[in-house]
This record gives C-alpha cells, structure tokens and sequence, in this order.
C-alpha cells in the first residue's frame, strides 16, 4: 500500500548545504528539477537511505525512518520500504527475467509460485509478456528498464524513487517507457528525479525546483511550469524570463515596454512599482520592425540550436533560422517583438 512521504533532508556537502522540505500524499508523483549539480539525487539518496543526514526527518505515514537529531534514528535501506530506479536497470545477469521480478516477494516470503507468477503479471504490465525465461542479456537497454520497472514495482514498496530512469534512452524508446511508469506508478507514491520538462509534465502532479540546494519553488505542474519563479525554472520550462517592474498596466524595463492580453497579467502590471517578470518563449519572439512590443536590443551571441539559432540579447532572445543569423553577430543592434497574446506577467522577488 502506497504511504505519504514527508522529509526534510539536510545534507552537508562540499559547495553548499542541501536543506529541502516536502511531503508526498499517498499515490501522489512529485517531481524534482533544477540544474545538475543542484542537490535533486542527494534528496533521492537520503530517502533511500544510501545518503545519511546532517539534519532534518524522513517519514512514511507518521512513521519516523531516519532523525539526525536525537533520538537518532536510522533504519536500513533495505527495511524502509523504498525503491530506488535509476539509470542503470541493475538486473541479476545470472537470473532469467520472472527470476529478477520475482526476486523482491521471494526475499520477503512469498512462495515461489507465486512470487513467479506476479512476476509474469507484471512483466505484462510493462509491455513484456512471455519474455519470463530470458535473460538480462538478450534484451535491449529499453526492454531491461521495463523489467527494472516491474521488479521495483513487484515488490510492493511504499514508495518509488526515480532518479533519471529515461536519461540513457534514445527518444523514442524514453517516450514509450515514460507512457508505461506513467500507468505501473498510478497510485504509487513516487518522488522523480528528472531534466526533462516532459516527464515533469507525463509522470508528476507536483513539481519542486531546486537551487544550490535549496527549494525555490513548489507547486502542480501546469502551474510551475507556466509561471516560474526563477531564471533556473523558466529555462526548464523552455521559457524566457525577464525582470522588470509594473507600470500603468504594463511591464517595463528601462525604455523596454511590455503589454500582455492576458487577464491576470494585465491586474498584476497595474499595481505600479510591482517587481514583475515577463515570460514568454523565444520562438515567439520576431526579428524586425512591429508596431506593439518592440524593443531595440543588442546581441549578446548566437547559440546553434538543433530547429535553428538561438539570439540571446541584453533584454530577451529570439529563435532565429540560420539565414537571419548570417547576418547578425554580437554587438549588433536588432529590433525585437512579441505579440501580446504570447508574453505573460508574474510577480517577481
């Protein structure tokens, strides 16, 4: 049965301190985003008990199963009834695949027929009946992250820890395997550890940003993703996000003048001296003379993207195709626009 996870996971390291607070309802997905290098598979780590505190708790359903402070209390990683999937799928080489899956219900007492044929069960929900008496060996990397996923899952744990599990396929084997853990997890209590908006957006309700370590912002997905608080969380979200302040009803930067058709921005621009932050995506974003949102910016560089060519400048950035950017360099003086429709306001800190 699936447990509400709650943690507060300190951890000391090298560059900085790890401090991030969260709960889990039961049978709930959260996602875990931010730069690498920021602290997400530390947070994993400590959950699963491979990581020791340096403060802070981690509990399911009230249930205390690590404390720093006293009374210390640490309970062994295989006796948390956690799951940790990463990467690497990790299955037994010497073991046929019902073996693997079947290899959790056994260690904890299941009879062997039936502990085989939940295996099978489960190999049949991620999309790989009658392949029980193979081996690790003769399945490609995306069919050994299926079983990966059925052997965590068989083993009934009350919560599943995903750290990067699609990072090492190719995009359509990861896009298969991201629409099956999105149905194995329904109802599993599961924190995920990714890069990728996508799985963010597929897998998750919630999703949690984390910066150097610290939790920058929180909240369903939809709903963090289209109003981030930070530059890390709108790069994430594939989104521009320029600071400034509200003025009148519109965003202003300097001699840059922003408006926007959109309801809840226009009430947040018209509280005047408001910090404020205008997001919008780049590819909305047009190179040449307009008579709405235009702004005269300088280049900064031009960044080669797989679509095209990214125009960062002083004040926003543009996708560009490679045509344009032949004519262009840094330094240069260029006319951007966007049309209102496309620009959002959210408060900014």
């Amino acid at each position: 049965m699936s447990a509400a996870l709650s943690a507060h996971v300190v951890v000391q390291r090298r560059a900085f301190r790890v401090d991030v607070a969260f709960d889990v309802a039961p049978g709930e997905t959260l996602a875990i985003m931010g730069r690498s290098g920021a602290g997400k598979s530390t947070v994993l780590e400590a959950l699963a008990g491979l990581q020791r505190l340096d403060g802070g708790e981690i509990a399911l359903d009230g249930r205390v199963i690590d404390r720093f402070a006293p009374p210390r209390v640490r309970t062994d990683p295989m006796r948390r009834g956690i799951v940790l999937l990463g990467q690497d799928a990790r299955l037994f080489p010497h073991l046929s695949v019902r073996e693997n899956v079947a290899f959790g219900p056994r260690a904890a007492g299941v009879a062997v027929a039936d502990a085989r044929a939940d295996a099978d069960a489960w190999l049949a929900r991620v999309g790989l009946p009658g392949v029980g008496d193979r081996r690790p060996a003769e399945l490609s990397g995306g069919e050994q992250q299926r079983v990966a996923v059925a052997r965590a899952l068989a083993a009934r744990p009350r919560a599943v820890l995903l750290d990067e599990p699609l990072v090492a396929l190719d995009a359509v084997t990861a896009a298969e395997i991201r629409t099956m853990l999105r149905d194995a997890l329904d109802g599993v209590t599961a924190v995920a550890v990714t890069h990728d908006a996508v799985d963010a957006a597929i897998l998750a309700d919630r999703l949690l940003i984390v910066e150097a370590g610290r939790a920058t912002q929180l909240g369903p997905v939809r709903e963090v993703l289209s109003a981030p608080a930070s530059d890390v969380a709108a790069r994430i979200a594939g989104l521009e996000r320029v600071g400034g302040t509200a003025s009148a009803g519109s965003w202003v930067l300097g001699d840059v003048r922003l408006a926007s058709t959109d309801a809840g921005s226009r009430a947040l621009a018209a509280e005047t001296g408001r910090a404020l932050a205008a997001v919008f995506r780049a590819a909305d974003v047009r190179v040449g003379e307009s008579a709405v949102n235009a702004w005269r910016a300088r280049v900064v560089r031009l960044e080669p993207t797989p679509t095209g060519v990214r125009l960062l400048a002083d004040v926003g950035a543009a996708e560009i195709d490679a045509v344009t950017a032949a004519d262009l360099a840094a330094g240069d003086v260029v006319t951007l626009s966007i049309p209102p429709d496309r620009v959002r306001f959210v408060p900014a800190s």
